[in-house]
């Protein structure tokens, strides 16, 4: 967010909750007018720049701090390339930094705000933007902490059975057959290193369950698309029909964006993509 002037007055990288959005849209908009003062010198700006940003962090509600933790492999990329700025407390993190607890780890609001204090009304020349954004691996936002304990285990071991069947369901078994000759194959079931199966088996799984409504298992199929293909558009698809068919549209909007933008030419997505951006931005 830009001065006239090209003075930065805020900067937030990726994408934010509607809600933590307007508090830092209204954050924004005091600091233009402190920039606009011209009863106020310009040191004094910068102090007060700098004083509002951290003072802002503590007016986040706890749920804006949940919805900012970092994600595991943005906690690996910190420690990994020494992102000092990101981590709260170095003491917490073990040698083996992949069991290192989230109260290790600054979340993305607060480093936001610090990065912010450390350049107080700068020109956007002068702003640098690759040190700012500088927290974390090139991944889009999978939501882990809505996931279920026992389905975020099963994605990350790529369990394709226990993400498209509940726990408590067992995975349908072929039936035993009276001779060898027309026993099932071992391979009845895609195997999960096979691409092209594991695909043809979580689209047709997901389509089922949304023509089902049923929202919770598809919602699985979805999560484990976007964490096994995050630069893949299947799992973007997904997520735009789900928050489409709850009426989330700026969400769906959000995911209908990044499918197309990965490659998706998915009518519904496209159909999707064209009535979310005329409900959230106006434009036609």
């Amino acid at each position: 967010m830009l001065a006239k002037d090209g003075t930065v007055i805020h900067c937030l990288p990726g994408y934010w909750n509607p809600n933590d959005l307007d508090r830092e849209l209204d954050l924004a908009d005091r600091l233009h007018r402190v920039w606009l003062d011209g009863s106020i010198t310009e040191p004094q700006k910068k102090v007060l720049f700098a004083q509002e940003q951290m003072r802002h962090i503590q007016s986040h509600p706890h749920e804006e701090t949940e919805r900012s933790e970092l994600q595991g492999f943005d906690k690996h990329f910190v420690v990994k390339n020494n992102v000092s700025d990101a981590i709260a407390n170095r003491s917490l993190i073990p040698a083996d930094y992949h069991d290192a607890p989230k109260e290790a780890f600054k979340t993305t609001d607060v480093i936001v705000h610090e990065r912010l204090a450390n350049q107080p009304f700068v020109n956007y020349a002068n702003f640098n933007i690759a040190q700012f954004v500088n927290y974390g691996s090139q991944h889009y936002d999978k939501h882990e902490k809505d996931l279920e304990p026992e389905t975020m285990a099963n994605v990350r071991a790529h369990n394709l059975r226990e993400v498209l069947h509940e726990t408590a369901e067992a995975p349908p078994k072929p039936e035993k057959a009276a001779t060898a000759a027309s026993a099932p194959s071992p391979t009845q079931y895609p195997n999960p290193l096979k691409p092209q199966e594991t695909q043809k088996l979580m689209v047709d799984g997901f389509w089922a369950y949304a023509k089902q409504g049923n929202w919770a298992k598809a919602k699985r199929v979805a999560e484990f698309m976007v964490a096994k293909q995050p630069d893949k558009p299947t799992g973007h698809e997904m997520k735009a029909v789900i928050a489409y068919s709850s009426a989330r549209y700026a969400e769906a909007y959000f995911h209908s964006c990044n499918a197309i933008r990965l490659g998706s030419k998915h009518p519904r997505i496209i159909a999707i993509y064209r009535q979310t951006r005329t409900m959230t931005t106006g434009s036609k």
